[in-house]
């Protein structure tokens, strides 16, 4: 495995720091994680043994993640990562200009079923016989 990189990037005055670490030959990926004030807002993940072939040895790895910490901070440097609504007031914008409106955030879970209390204790018993070793 490789050592990771680790920076800090300013974009618009916000803060953000930028991970990208090799997860090994067993799982030959890069992820390079975006994060802002402790959270992670981005993430990239790359399959290397796609890009670079089985075997390849650890400086064209090294290389290929560089380009790829180098990619993300080269996109913040840009502008925030699509849904980081960190902007910071914009005093200059006129007093006649209509804020956007707010993408509606997505579901947090499935709304519920409607389900008579014997078909959720019979698909219960289902579920709990299934997953017990004969």
């Amino acid at each position: 495995m490789i050592p990771g990189l680790n920076s800090n990037v300013s974009h618009d005055g916000v803060e953000y720091h930028v991970q990208t670490e090799d997860l090994g030959r067993q799982n030959p990926c890069i992820l390079t994680l975006v994060f802002r004030a402790g959270a992670i807002i981005a993430r990239e993940k790359v399959n290397y043994r796609d890009a670079l072939g089985e075997g390849a040895p650890e400086a064209r790895i090294k290389h290929f993640m560089d380009q790829q910490h180098q990619r993300v901070i080269q996109s913040l440097q840009a502008g925030p990562p699509h849904g980081d609504a960190t902007s910071r007031p914009q005093a200059e914008a006129p007093a006649s200009a209509p804020s956007p409106a707010p993408s509606p955030a997505p579901p947090l879970a499935p709304p519920p079923v409607e389900q008579k209390l014997d078909q959720l204790i019979a698909e219960y018993l289902r579920r709990r016989s299934a997953s017990k070793p004969r």
